[in-house]
């Protein structure tokens, strides 16, 4: 009958010890606190310009000329002077102006201008002459005034052959502004 008592203990003593363990074990969880995730807020911005845009005014005009025996050449400044070297000479009927373009944007921003390397003119007959030595004013960028405008001027050199053929000679420049 002893042995029967110390199993019964042994069971009892096993039970107890077994609750015990759920009871420290439930203790313990409630009294544990996990790492705690911290979290930051910040904001985020963003600034919609308005899109810029460039229109032409007026188209580079170098105005009536003649050529001679030499090559010549007739430089039509972004400010309207126009000038001539070696056998290309100004006729004064029709005078020469600048290109001009309206450029809108955001009040107050800056911007760049890419002017064209050289543009090919050509007439009716396939006579060909090369502008190039393309200027602004301003230059290398401008600055929009308060309302968002600004007009950009553009001149360039004409490089006239020699015995240019006579005729009217056309041709496409670009120009290109964006924001700084």
């Amino acid at each position: 009958m002893g042995t029967k008592k110390i199993n019964t203990m042994t069971n009892s003593a096993k039970k107890l010890s077994l609750a015990c363990a759920i009871v420290s074990l439930a203790t313990a969880m409630m009294l544990w606190t996990p790492a705690q995730a911290v979290t930051a807020v910040a904001t985020v911005n963003v600034n919609i310009i308005s899109t810029m845009t460039i229109s032409t005014l007026n188209g580079l005009i170098f105005g009536d000329i003649s050529s001679g025996p030499t090559a010549g050449t007739i430089v039509m400044t972004p400010g309207g002077a126009r000038s001539a070297t070696g056998g290309a000479n100004i006729n004064t009927s029709v005078a020469g102006s600048p290109a001009s373009f309206d450029v809108q944007g955001d009040a107050s921003a800056t911007y760049s201008i890419s002017l064209p390397v050289s543009v090919v003119l050509s007439d009716t007959a396939s006579h060909t002459m090369t502008v190039d030595n393309f200027t602004s004013s301003p230059t290398p960028s401008g600055v929009l005034d308060g309302n968002g405008q600004q007009t950009l001027f553009v001149g360039a050199t004409l490089n006239v052959g020699s015995n240019q053929a006579f005729g009217a000679y056309s041709g496409l420049m670009s120009v290109t502004v964006d924001y700084n």
